[in-house]
């Protein structure tokens, strides 16, 4: 009878832990089919109440050759997208952070802090369609739906501003899963080739991310990547990818120069 038992017992644990390993490897499907079903529309109204939240009036740098910098890497890169139903409106922020955020809808905050480290309008392109890639892959709603789940839904059928306003908040301190994050930048590789800029920039890219600058810590550089793959990790997928590239380089703008410090 105990041997009976005991064996019952086995099979009940190996049962139950058959079932949660399925599930677990089904969530990215699930994920994925809820997410295909989140008009863009409702994306636009999130990523904007994100954005009204980060880019407030005073804030946001109107220095005129940075818009103009920024203008001109946001158009390469959409040309290079040309089956996204996303328009990207990206807005920079004065705040000294190495930091950026994709929120939904294509609304995308960079801080001034991040272009400063970068040498050349091509390495901003680089940073620019990273972030490009979370909102084309739509991971940010896959992170809300992973963590809200039916709070989500909920706000999408009653459409409640307070609730909406809540869910933007939420937003802001989402985390993307490692392989998002590795997915992001394989296909931000690619848009740049295809925009006729070389892999080499995306790597100065992430060097000019890991340097420290002046009096600022080193540390403080490196938040934009913590989340991320280890940066050695990055730079070698970007030198295994460096042998599809067999265009003619056509540079964006010579250097990076803003001026909108806080």
């Amino acid at each position: 009878m105990r041997l009976k038992l005991l064996s019952l017992a086995i099979g009940a644990l190996c049962f139950i832990a058959i079932s949660i390993y399925a599930i677990w490897l089904s969530v990215p499907l699930m994920l994925a089919g809820v997410v295909r079903l989140v008009p863009v529309s409702f994306e636009d109204r999130l990523g904007r109440a994100v954005v009204e939240g980060m880019a407030r009036p005073g804030t946001t740098c109107e220095d005129p050759a940075t818009k103009n910098l920024i203008s001109a890497v946001s158009s390469r890169l959409q040309a290079a997208m040309p089956n996204s139903p996303y328009q990207f409106n990206v807005h920079v922020v004065r705040n000294p952070e190495v930091n950026a955020l994709a929120a939904p809808g294509g609304h995308i905050v960079i801080f001034s802090g991040l272009i400063e480290r970068m040498q050349t309008a091509d390495q901003v392109a680089a940073v620019l369609a990273h972030e490009m890639q979370h909102v084309v892959q739509r991971h940010s709603m896959k992170g809300m739906v992973r963590s809200l789940g039916l709070r989500l839904l909920l706000s999408m059928v009653i459409g409640d501003p307070g609730l909406f306003g809540d869910l933007a908040g939420n937003l802001t301190v989402l985390h993307f899963m490692r392989s998002d994050e590795q997915s992001a930048d394989d296909e931000a590789l690619s848009t740049l080739m295809r925009a006729g800029i070389p892999p080499s920039e995306m790597q100065k890219a992430f060097m000019n991310l890991s340097k420290s600058s002046g009096d600022e810590p080193e540390i403080s550089a490196l938040k934009y990547l913590s989340s991320h793959p280890p940066l050695s990790e990055r730079i070698e997928r970007v030198r295994e990818r460096a042998g599809e590239w067999n265009a003619v380089a056509r540079p964006i703008s010579a250097s990076t120069a803003i001026a909108c410090r806080p």
